[in-house]
């Protein structure tokens, strides 16, 4: 299939992101015909629109042996990484789920793995070292890749913990009960330490968002809204309604996920995947979404937006445990630019008796 796709390729003059990974898959395999590595290196390299796709490109002719023209594709790749914003402000998604960040973190783990030395490495590490709050999958694991490629090379000892030498992995893990420790770095170039840290808050946080608003609703099976501050009856079927609102113009690969109060499971998973909506007739509800789960905790739909249209998204749940039980707010991601999300509020339901 790839070789297929590889000679059926039509002459671009922007883009090639596809026809970048095909080719490194093939040349991975001993598959790829070594006259078109080198024809898009030498002749198409300033088409290729990614640094990632350059990079793909270079590890190719790598796998073949070609170092000269593998580093020239990583130079330029590098390049093109260091002369890129780190922010992502594009209203638009990328058709091939990445970012700025993301090919950062490949550029530097293809050309690590292929033996390159032309990269500015510590340049690019140290745009990597300055992260956001959230990373995309995408992000993470490509990043994951990079420092795996370059845990063993020279210039990583000479950190101490407590005075000793650090053994084994550079991530540990700490908690709670661990002592107190000093690290420190007693070699000749620094390093970067990262500190993350896990919590629940203690205090719901209130409804908010960057790009977007949702909110969640519920109504009687006749569209009535009910108030789930108030108790409700067990065997009782509510509609769930979900509304996002984007704050722009935008195109986004979206997850919608609500999570269920203890006391709840979904009754009817065809409304949302089959747009079964039967009696209902006052329900607007959406029902183009991507992929849909109903799950025993929670309901997720992977919608993509196009527009600035607001999205609706519904499923009925039926209350089955007598109890008073917390609901964690609904939220709303950009699967590949994390920090485009919202909340709903939190709250607390009653079941019974």
């Amino acid at each position: 299939n790839l070789r297929n796709q590889v000679n059926a390729q039509a002459d671009f003059d922007s883009g090639g992101e596809a026809l970048a990974y095909a080719l490194m898959v093939l040349a991975r395999e001993g598959a790829a015909a070594i006259g078109d590595l080198r024809y898009y290196a030498d002749v198409k390299a300033d088409a290729f629109s990614t640094p990632m796709a350059l990079a793909q490109l270079g590890a190719a002719l790598a796998s073949y042996g070609d170092q000269p023209r593998a580093d020239a594709m990583f130079r330029k790749a590098g390049d093109a990484v260091m002369a890129q914003s780190m922010a992502e402000t594009d209203p638009y998604y990328r058709a091939d789920y990445g970012t700025a960040r993301r090919d950062a973190a490949a550029v530097l783990a293809l050309a690590t793995q292929a033996g390159s030395s032309v990269l500015d490495t510590e340049g690019i590490v140290d745009r990597l070292a300055n992260r956001p709050a959230y990373l995309s999958t995408q992000e993470m694991l490509w990043t994951l890749l990079a420092t795996n490629a370059l845990i063993d090379r020279p210039g990583t000892d000479g950190l101490t913990v407590d005075g000793m030498p650090l053994k084994g992995p550079l991530v540990q893990v700490l908690d709670a009960d661990t002592p107190q420790s000093v690290i420190r770095n007693e070699g000749a170039k620094p390093a970067t330490l990262t500190l993350t840290t896990y919590g629940v808050p203690e205090v719901p946080e209130p409804a908010g968002g960057n790009g977007y608003a949702i909110a969640r609703s519920y109504f009687t099976m006749e569209g009535q809204a009910v108030d789930l501050g108030d108790s409700v009856a067990p065997g009782t079927r509510l509609v769930t309604v979900i509304d996002v609102t984007p704050f722009s113009d935008t195109e986004a690969r979206l997850i919608v996920d609500d999570p269920l109060p203890a006391g709840f499971e979904i009754d009817n998973p065809n409304l949302l995947a089959g747009g079964d909506t039967g009696g209902l007739g006052w329900l607007s509800a959406r029902a183009d979404s991507e992929h849909s789960e109903f799950r025993q905790d929670r309901f997720i739909a992977a919608v993509d937006q196009t527009d600035a249209s607001p999205i609706r998204l519904a499923y009925i749940v039926r209350a089955v445990s007598p109890g008073t039980f917390r609901h964690p707010a609904a939220s709303v991601m950009d699967m590949y630019r994390p920090d485009f999300r919202a909340t709903s509020d939190a709250g607390q339901v009653t079941v019974g008796p």
